[in-house]
């Protein structure tokens, strides 16, 4: 195991990550990466970090205590400081196969289109934001959450919309990503989204309602306004 505390004079301390109700946890905001939040659950099988937080004592010694465990990694943006992280954990890395390349020295597991990564766990590829960008459905006991990456952001008013910025790779093909994870997903999915980025960094409540309520032609139709010079 790489795991050690060695690190605990050479890192800020930092502040740990809030529970998000049972069995789910919220790290604060990466300001190395834009603002953008990770996720930390663990399942009966064990834990999953979904992208990376900010390298800080607090963080290291919260992922400690639920080691071993796995990384997802939802798009290019969410990959923070990895190669740092994984000199103190000996967790197993999934990134879709189309981004695999930005890390040539990671030791990853990739994947294509869907994968089963445990009983509860699917992964789907959602291109988009990015080329190989994917979202995490958890779906075990009374928790039915989908980490949506970049896919989807958390607005002010509580909802999760997609966003088209300055970085979207290809914003037609974020929309067919939403429409195929409908379809994918069971009647009533999910019940909550964990987004990665925008405002409030929370769940957000009545996931299917919300997925169903994206209209498809609607969003096709701001691909030819002008892209916001926002980040994502």
């Amino acid at each position: 195991m790489a795991s050690n505390h060695s690190f605990a004079t050479d890192l800020p301390e930092g502040r740990p990550p809030r529970a998000a109700g049972e069995a789910l946890w919220r790290f604060e905001p990466n300001r190395e990466q834009q603002g953008r939040s990770a996720w930390l659950l663990q399942g009966r099988e064990g834990a999953v970090l979904v992208d990376i937080p900010a390298l800080t004592q607090a963080n290291l010694v919260a992922l400690n205590a639920h080691d071993p465990g796995q990384i997802v990694l939802t798009h290019r943006g969410g990959h923070g400081r990895i190669r740092q992280l994984l000199e103190h954990l000996d967790w197993r890395v999934w990134i879709q196969e189309q981004e695999a390349y930005l890390l040539p020295d990671v030791s990853t597991t990739t994947f294509s289109a869907i994968a089963r990564i445990g009983s509860h766990l699917t992964l789907h590829w959602t291109p988009g934001p990015t080329p190989g960008s994917c979202c995490l459905h958890w779906q075990e006991g009374a928790r039915d959450v989908l980490f949506c990456g970049a896919l989807l952001q958390s607005g002010r008013d509580g909802r999760a919309v997609p966003v088209r910025t300055a970085h979207t790779f290809h914003w037609v093909r974020q929309i067919r990503s939403l429409e195929r994870l409908r379809q994918h997903l069971g009647p009533g999915q999910p019940g909550e989204i964990a987004c990665g980025t925008g405002f409030g960094h929370r769940l957000v409540a009545c996931g299917a309602e919300v997925l169903a309520n994206l209209d498809p032609d609607t969003l096709r139709a701001l691909s030819s306004h002008p892209t916001p010079t926002r980040g994502d």
